[in-house]
């Protein structure tokens, strides 16, 4: 067997046999978890650190031979390649060494072999460039959740690709949809603000159709009444009336630019938005090895509640997988030849309010995702400022037309749920 990985697999072996955190579940699950989020560190001795103080263990109950031994090979050619399996498979991992007995135990682990994999890793393929390069600087932890949890853990997002060696690279990006969802919900609030028209999501100041058109790019099905005299403009059943889709388009340029969905209909958007990627060695945009650009940031919901049974605690412990405060992340978006000058100038105000805002990603309330965002050669938004104060008359008589605001006389302040 691999000197390494036995080594290995004997110290995490040892580290939950004298792991001191109480779990509700079984221990395979919770061990299996907790590998998942040691693993992300960047080396074999970070991850043996990382998971004993996540299984909250005392390190004088861990057997010495097994800390000697795994100590002569954490720096062996081949621990990135132990590390990399770990990575893989920490399922597996978590059910072989939760074996009772060492004869099973060895029964296990007696054939498994991994090559030392000193191949060269590569780099990814840079990206295409954009008509407007933007470059967000982390001025505090960055979280940006993937889709699956790791228990009580938030891993951040990542892509696989191959590297122009052929090898598969994991590599942390924020998406550009979480990007444009952020400037889509920034410009409806905008956009609403200069109607005169309060934007609050618990009591918005139109129909609840075009509230999801503005702020969640519509919905597939639609059946208000209001949206089916929006169809009669538009077109239905497959036709398309030209000159409605485009006085919708004018009246309502974020929607114009961003998309959206209309019952049956989707709405073409003006601007793709690029993924944008940390500037580090695997990206092949910077000369930080990516594993140095992560860490771990504890979110705990105090117990408020004195009255809890003696020795017992119901405060939630959780902790997220962030990009360091320093981080510089490259990315951009493109715009369509078909947009008009006034829908360039509603992206501009997009991304001027979305650098007003200073933050991005997960958990802002705690202080996380605040960053500095620079755009090349951006020019001023003045434009469509000055269309929405010279319309809006003329735009708001438009949506009470279609069905998306209230009717004068309909609406009054306070009450913005009228029938």
């Amino acid at each position: 067997m691999n000197q390494t990985l036995q080594a290995t697999l004997d110290m995490v072996r040892a580290i939950s046999r004298a792991a001191t955190m109480k779990t509700h579940r079984g221990f395979t699950d919770f061990l299996a978890d907790r590998i998942v989020q040691a693993t992300t560190q960047p080396s074999l001795l970070s991850m043996v650190e990382r998971l004993a103080a996540l299984l909250n263990t005392e390190l004088q109950y861990v057997g010495g031979k097994s800390i000697a031994a795994f100590m002569q090979y954490v720096n062996a050619e081949d621990s990135l390649a132990v590390l990399n399996w770990l990575r893989d498979y920490p399922r597996v991992v978590a059910m072989v060494v939760m074996q009772k007995g060492e004869e099973i135990y060895g029964e296990c682990i007696k054939d498994l072999e991994i090559s030392s994999d000193t191949t060269d890793k590569g780099i990814a393929l840079p990206a295409a460039p954009c008509n407007v390069k933007i470059t967000m600087t982390c001025l505090s932890p960055l979280a940006h959740g993937a889709d699956t949890k790791a228990g009580n853990a938030t891993i951040f997002r990542r892509m696989q690709i191959l590297s122009t060696t052929g090898q598969i690279l994991s590599l942390p990006f924020y998406a550009g949809n979480a990007f444009r969802g952020q400037m889509r919900d920034l410009l409806a609030d905008h956009f609403l603000q200069s109607l005169g028209l309060l934007p609050r999501r618990d009591d918005p100041p139109c129909h609840l159709w075009f509230f999801h058109v503005l702020y969640a790019g519509g919905a597939l099905e639609e059946n208000s009444k209001q949206a089916k005299a929006l169809s009669k403009k538009l077109g239905s059943s497959g036709a398309s009336r030209t000159e409605g889709v485009h006085e919708f388009r004018n009246m309502i340029p974020p929607v114009s630019v961003l998309g959206t969905a209309l019952g049956n209909r989707v709405l073409s958007g003006r601007v793709n938005v690029c993924d944008f990627r940390p500037q580090c060695v695997e990206w092949a945009t910077g000369d930080i090895p990516v594993g140095n650009l992560f860490e771990w940031t504890y979110l705990t919901r105090r117990e408020d509640h004195e009255n809890h049974e003696e020795g017992k605690n119901a405060s939630m412990i959780a902790n997220t997988e962030c990009l360091k405060p320093g981080t510089i992340l490259t990315g951009g978006i493109d715009i369509s030849a078909h947009a008009t000058d006034i829908e360039r100038a509603c992206v501009w105000r997009g991304l001027e309010l979305l650098r007003d805002a200073g933050y991005i990603g997960a958990e802002n309330r705690r202080g996380l995702g605040q960053v500095e965002i620079e755009v090349e050669n951006a020019p001023n938004s003045i434009l469509y400022e000055e269309y929405l104060s010279d319309n809006r008359g003329k735009i708001l008589t438009y949506l009470e037309e279609i069905g998306a605001v209230y009717a004068s006389g309909e609406l009054t302040f306070g009450s913005n749920n009228a029938a």
